[in-house]
């Protein structure tokens, strides 16, 4: 039976499926933490930082579908929960944020701690309130959940502790809408056009998105019947088979050649639940067909001249009953030559093995994926990692890849890692991050070692944020600036958190000690030394890019090293001399 508010709002978490908790504890939650220590079929996770609390909640949601939970006492607490939480409402997944406030007679006061979390999370939130009373706190919590679940994305409720110890209100049993409950189906009218069109295009193309998922078999036989190149964004890389003739690759700079390059070839496209941002990478001038829900989604970032207001699976099936198969296949033939010449020159990068030569960071994807199991989660951190993977892996549509695709937040691989660990136990998860990524997230290694989370880590470790000296040299031709890494021995650190620590030099090194992380119960991690010169060529270079590499390049000659390489420089020198 409940005896505070807390208890009722615990019961109600339940009730919508939640059995997982992410957080850490506060004086104003401190009434929630003991309705979960009394409750015992909801588990409280602690964690190290509440940041990685946010990103482990949407990881958790991110595999399940299900509402993903973090919690936060007042001021600093909710303060470093924002960036967690803000990966959820950037890809819009289902979490929501509970965070404790002041007495309710003190809010506005300047009390310590206090701060305007409404203000903060303003921005960020499909639903955003601070609870005035227990029976108002029940309200706004089911309108949370409701808002969550169908909208998709982040809500927040902030409670001061007051109402938090509130007696229980009478209510009736609460009930649930989910996404999936409903579905919104295109007009005939707009579907007619969007088929018109298709018709008398000779080289479709099809870009699809997130919104694309559940629908895989649907999208792959669009493509199949129009002879169409699949394009996927990095986030929708694991809806379809990679394997599958058709599929190309990734679209903009985290993609490959071949996809961007089939795109602008195209003289129709046909965007299938993606809202991808960057306009340069779109083809120039032709009719874009695009399936969206989100009316917003259907009037930015590119003219769209056909949209079709639905969801993605009824619209897709409308398409395939109204377009006639096509037998040319030529276009698609032509897309694929250079696909195949991209994956011979990874795996000729690959498989060097000069002694002492730097480590190629396609053999450390290559040595991962030849211990994918065939449902693994593979969660990536943003940076140069995530672009390896994206144009070298292959998933087979049964496999998972998550990151932080919107916010493309460093440091959020761990946190999410850890969240969909523990929503899928037995199902094996990957980690890949760079050394600078990982480094942000290092506070929580030791929740993934106290849940017993038998997560393998694999660090490209090249000394620097390698991904911010591109964006340093292509958007403004200067020379790459504080950038470079002191970093620690990450097989020592693993070790001293409660895993297994290995690392690898050459390329001798890759296959025992990758061999060793995943046969290892438990958590692993490689700290992979690759090569820092390593770099994929942009898929398309504007003229105005080019311009600057060369400028970078001009400039290095008759710069000095910069004060950080200076240090690093100095720190090995004594390191060598001790």
């Amino acid at each position: 039976m409940s005896h505070t508010v807390s208890d009722q709002l615990l019961a109600t978490l339940k009730s919508a499926g939640v059995d997982r908790i992410f957080g850490i504890p506060g004086d104003t939650i401190d009434t929630l933490m003991e309705s979960i220590r009394k409750e015992g079929d909801v588990e409280f996770v602690v964690c190290r930082h509440e940041s990685n609390a946010g990103f482990m909640a949407s990881g958790h949601a991110r595999v399940t579908g299900r509402l993903g939970v973090a919690v936060a006492c007042q001021g600093p607490g909710t303060n470093n929960l924002i960036n967690g939480i803000a990966d959820a409402a950037g890809d819009r997944v289902p979490v929501l944020a509970i965070t404790g406030q002041v007495d309710s007679s003190r809010i506005g006061s300047g009390m310590p701690q206090e701060s305007s979390q409404l203000q903060l999370l303003e921005d960020l939130c499909l639903f955003n309130v601070e609870a005035r009373s227990p029976e108002n706190l029940m309200e706004m919590l089911h309108i949370a959940i409701n808002t969550a679940l169908t909208r998709r994305g982040l809500v927040h409720i902030s409670v001061p502790s007051d109402v938090m110890l509130g007696r229980p209100v009478k209510q009736s049993p609460p009930v649930f809408v989910r996404g999936s409950d409903s579905q919104l189906i295109p007009s005939a009218a707009s579907l007619d056009a969007a088929a018109a069109a298709i018709a008398t295009a000779k080289r479709p193309a099809i870009l699809y998105g997130e919104g694309a998922r559940g629908c895989a078999d649907a999208v792959v036989a669009l493509s199949e019947k129009l002879q169409a190149p699949l394009i996927h964004t990095t986030r929708s890389k694991d809806i379809i088979d990679n394997h599958h003739p058709n599929v190309l690759g990734g679209i903009g700079i985290m993609g490959g050649h071949p996809a961007n390059h089939a795109l602008h070839q195209s003289d129709l496209l046909i965007v299938v639940g993606s809202n991808f941002a960057w306009k340069e990478f779109y083809p120039h001038g032709v009719p874009i067909v695009k399936i969206d829900r989100d009316p917003l989604h259907l009037a930015t970032h590119v003219n769209v001249k056909h949209p079709v207001h639905s969801d993605a699976a009824p619209a897709v099936q409308g398409l395939l009953d109204r377009v006639e198969a096509r037998s040319d296949t030529h276009f698609l033939e032509k897309s694929r030559k250079p696909l195949v010449k991209l994956i011979d020159d990874f795996v000729f990068r690959a498989k060097e093995t000069k002694a002492g030569k730097p480590i190629h960071p396609a053999a450390m994807v290559y040595g991962i994926l030849e211990h994918l199991e065939d449902d693994a989660i593979v969660v990536g951190d943003s940076g140069s990692t995530t672009i390896w993977f994206n144009n070298i892996a292959r998933l087979n549509g049964k496999q998972r890849f998550i990151w932080s695709a919107n916010l493309a937040t460093l440091g959020g691989a761990l946190g999410q890692a850890i969240g969909a660990s523990m929503a899928c136990p037995g199902r094996q998860v990957v980690l890949i991050a760079g050394d600078g990524g990982f480094q942000m997230s290092l506070p929580d290694i030791v929740t993934a070692a106290m849940y017993r989370c038998p997560i393998k880590c694999f660090v490209l470790n090249n000394g620097a944020y390698r991904f911010i000296e591109f964006e340093e040299a292509s958007h403004d031709g200067n020379v790459a600036s504080g950038t470079r890494l002191l970093n620690p021995d990450y097989a020592k650190l693993m070790e001293s958190c409660h895993g297994k620590g290995l690392s690898v030099f050459e390329y001798g090194d890759i296959k025992p000690n990758f061999q060793a992380a995943f046969e290892h119960d438990g958590l692993a991690l490689v700290d992979c030394h690759c090569d820092p010169l390593a770099t994929l060529i942009p898929p398309a270079v504007t003229p105005h890019m080019a311009a600057n590499y060369v400028k970078s390049e001009i400039k290095s000659w008759f710069t000095p090293p910069s004060e950080e390489v200076q240090r690093l420089r100095a720190l090995a020198e004594e390191a060598s001399d001790s």
